[in-house]
């Protein structure tokens, strides 16, 4: 029998070399206690996660077949996928009939094939889970340290939670309300987790998270991707936008090993609902993978990329299961204010990046 071939896009991971970029929020408090207590009066227990050497991002111990893994937390991917050089160790069961291609941020495609097995983090285990079994020879990519990377399909399966200013990676405990069925079902909303809470819709025919701002009266929205180091805009609605840009030193590397140069722009006054970033820094280069494959709930081509510089300073809290992101202090009580107007909701969705020297 022939076998079926799947087209898929990888995390936005991307990873930046040679200069940081920090966006730069402002009224945004640090989430405390209050966040923690509340997590676990819902029943919820943490895993501990990391950042290794030179890099902004997360990565946790989980368990494949009950053997430990170390993986990137990349909400830009929408499968998890593993080195193929593991999949005879960990006991993965070859899926023979399917196989993915994938598609780097930048362009390139990535052939891999399907491993089943079980997927565990604290008590918490999805079976059986499909793993993406990437070719060996990718070379340096933005996810080369690492096992693999933790996608979109796996932070739902696992009902998980993720604190991306101090790394708590929260799931489900065995008397949580939403795990006393077959599937752990969403939160959903919550209060007490931030000072306000941000919507994240769904792309088009396609399971990644897209979050909305508004800048001078123009919708600009953004793939939520955890994989990627810093927020990235895509040159052409930079230049759509009129947007100053700036040389920079730093290159940008993806999920495929693909790079390309970046520039650095400033959006001042940018809306995200209740939250006011009066200066938001972003890569700028160009993104065609993106801007061919991904849409936002209207048709628009989605803008760019929000990373680890932005969820970072914004204290934000990740559900993907429920499409939340709760940011800043939950004891800050946000200031009323006027909502933005989006004028052109006709105007022109994402994977992973990271950057790199």
């Amino acid at each position: 029998m022939s076998s079926r071939l799947f087209l898929s896009l990888l995390a936005l991971c991307l990873a930046l070399v040679s200069c940081s970029m920090p966006s730069q929020p402002s009224g945004v408090g640090q989430s405390n206690g209050v966040r923690e207590q509340k997590m676990t009066q819902l029943g919820y227990t943490t895993i501990q996660l990391r950042k290794a050497s030179n890099d902004a991002r997360y990565s946790g111990k989980f368990l494949v077949n009950g053997k430990p893994v170390d993986l990137l937390i990349d909400s830009g991917a929408n499968s998890t996928d593993l080195d193929s050089s593991l999949a005879v160790p960990l006991g993965l069961r070859i899926d023979g009939k399917m196989k993915v291609v994938s598609r780097g941020a930048l362009g390139r495609p990535v052939t891999s094939n399907v491993g089943l097995g079980i997927l565990s983090a604290g008590p918490v285990s999805a079976l059986p889970f499909p793993f993406m079994l990437a070719e060996d020879d990718l070379g340096q990519t933005a996810t080369s340290r690492y096992d693999g990377q933790l996608g979109l399909d796996a932070l739902e399966a696992l009902g998980a939670l993720i604190d991306l200013r101090t790394g708590a990676f929260w799931v489900p405990g065995r008397n949580a309300p939403n795990s006393q069925t077959e599937r752990i079902a969403p939160l959903g909303v919550q209060n007490g987790l931030g000072f306000t809470t941000l919507r994240l819709r769904p792309a088009r025919d396609l399971p990644h998270l897209v979050l909305e701002s508004n800048w001078n009266g123009r919708l600009i929205t953004w793939i939520v991707d955890t994989g990627a180091e810093v927020s990235v805009l895509s040159a052409e609605s930079a230049r759509q936008m009129n947007l100053a840009t700036e040389a920079s030193s730093s290159r940008i590397i993806d999920a495929s090993g693909d790079n390309a140069p970046v520039r650095s722009a400033v959006l001042e006054n940018v809306f995200f609902e209740r939250l006011v970033l009066s200066e938001f820094q972003v890569a700028v280069t160009p993104l065609p993978v993106v801007r061919k494959n991904f849409r936002d709930r209207n048709g628009r081509v989605i803008d760019g990329i929000i990373g680890m510089d932005f969820l970072g300073s914004t204290a934000a809290l990740f559900d993907a299961g429920s499409r939340l992101l709760y940011v800043g202090d939950p004891e800050q009580v946000p200031q009323a204010g006027p909502q933005p107007t989006i004028a052109d909701r006709r105007s022109p969705l994402s994977l992973g990046l990271s950057l790199a020297d």
